[in-house]
């Protein structure tokens, strides 16, 4: 055999032993890493969630002022608390997660997992008021029914993604578990556990919602923009949903929501799902 061959040939065998090496279970300490990211990462969303909201509230009640005030305020966090929950996310991991053991798949760092988690919630309110944000609120002393409208929609938009944030976290700690369903040997690579999002057939999956939490969550979300929303308006909302109310309404901002969600998985778990055809959002980047 020619000695180029031989090299070829080897590399071959190589590169098929860390594929099969690649599609292993991960071991325990590797699963202790991924599992606090993951926690930690969608505290950070909830964490930005609530600002959002609390700084959409300041701002119609006129506590904030200044050009693109409300959305100032989005970025900066004013209270802290983000901050605190992404430097927890590295502090975790410099305990749970060992130099020489970090985990093959779904698994980025605590950095990237803590600025990914804060920026999808970013993008989701501005995809719902416009960026920037101020634009599209309504100062309750004037525009009081859209202010309530407004006010109310943005926390059930909010209880809805971290309705799915939940179920991920859920689904993938059974995943990667050894002995449990989804998969009894735990999962193998990346692309089992974005199985946790996509497929149906998985009862713990977001996709499933086996228990109906994410559809109570869009319920809700229906509800108030039926009692608190002018019926038939379409004003209050002038980001990707502009120009839609009642039903149609809902369906997008839904989808939108399973859009950011769907970016922060990808991000966190450098996984590589399509969140547009996942969540059918036209406006899905």
């Amino acid at each position: 055999m020619k000695q180029g061959l031989r090299v070829l040939v080897c590399l071959g065998v190589l590169a098929l032993f860390a594929s099969v090496a690649s599609a292993l279970p991960q071991g325990k300490d590797q699963i202790k890493c991924i599992n606090k990211i993951n926690k930690d990462a969608i505290k950070v969303q909830a964490a930005q969630g609530k600002a959002n909201a609390a700084c959409v509230k300041d701002f119609v009640k006129g506590s904030l002022s200044g050009p693109n005030a409300a959305d100032n305020c989005v970025l900066d966090d004013p209270k802290d608390k983000v901050e605190k929950k992404q430097q927890k996310i590295i502090s975790d991991e410099n305990k749970k997660c060992l130099p020489a053991q970090l985990p093959d798949f779904g698994y980025t760092s605590g950095m990237t997992a803590g600025t990914v988690a804060y920026q999808v919630e970013v993008d989701l309110i501005r995809d719902v008021f416009g960026n920037p944000v101020d634009g599209g609120l309504f100062i309750c002393d004037t525009h009081p029914d859209e202010c309530l409208c407004q006010r109310q929609t943005i926390d059930r938009v909010e209880k809805l993604f971290r309705a799915m944030s939940k179920l991920w976290v859920k689904c993938k700690k059974a995943a990667l578990a050894i002995g449990k369903d989804p998969f009894s040997a735990g999962a193998a690579d990346i692309s089992e556990l974005q199985q946790c999002v996509t497929n149906g057939a998985i009862p713990l999956s977001v996709q499933a919602d086996t228990k109906g939490k994410q559809a109570a969550g869009e319920t809700q979300l229906g509800d108030t923009i039926a009692q608190f929303c002018t019926p038939g308006g379409n004003e209050e909302f002038p980001g990707v949903c502009t120009g839609l109310s009642g039903a149609a309404l809902v369906t997008c901002l839904r989808d939108q929501v399973e859009c950011r969600f769907c970016k922060m998985v990808n991000g966190v778990d450098a996984a590589t799902i399509d969140c547009a055809a996942w969540s059918g959002s036209a406006s899905c980047p």
